[in-house]
């Protein structure tokens, strides 16, 4: 006894078996489709977060005198600093910074796409002044018994830019 299918004739049992096939190559290339858009918006949404940084960074009247204040050489960290504007300033800076340090702790950016930032990061992490402010931070959260400052992630970040080849 024949089965429904071999009683069909030859060309449709041919369409009927290659109709799964054609369909699983649809869906694979649909996959792979689906993958590299995926990869595409991923690194597009990392690079709004580092733009948005860099916009945020350059349109701010407090973090541009804070960081040209480091730029040129004039931040002095004293204790006089302490509840002074320029404090307020330096921090909005650095929390600013701290706060796409985060982001690259989470794994949400990798070090390469902080690379446009580098040299600002960079140019404030690596003042002397700015380096007594941040063991000043650390020991003063220690004593405080609030854990980690959000600066050390910061920290940790310029640490890893120093790393990369220019």
């Amino acid at each position: 006894m024949q089965t429904t299918f071999q009683q069909l004739p030859q060309w449709a049992q041919l369409v009927l078996s290659v109709i799964p096939a054609v369909s699983a190559t649809f869906a694979a290339l649909a996959l792979l489709l689906n993958f590299y858009q995926s990869r595409r918006t991923n690194a597009q949404a990392r690079a709004a977060l580092v733009a948005g940084c860099l916009k945020g960074f350059t349109d701010d009247d407090d973090i541009q005198k804070a960081f040209y204040a480091i730029e040129y050489g004039t931040f002095t960290y004293s204790p006089n600093f302490h509840n002074a504007r320029q404090e307020r300033e330096i921090d909005k800076l650095l929390r600013h910074f701290a706060n796409l340090a985060l982001s690259w702790k989470s794994g949400l950016l990798s070090t390469e796409d902080v690379r446009p930032i580098r040299y600002y990061v960079l140019r404030v992490m690596k003042n002397t002044e700015i380096e007594k402010y941040m063991r000043f931070m650390e020991r003063w959260s220690e004593t405080a018994g609030l854990g980690q400052h959000p600066y050390s992630v910061l920290v940790q970040l310029s640490n890893e830019l120093s790393n990369l080849s220019p």
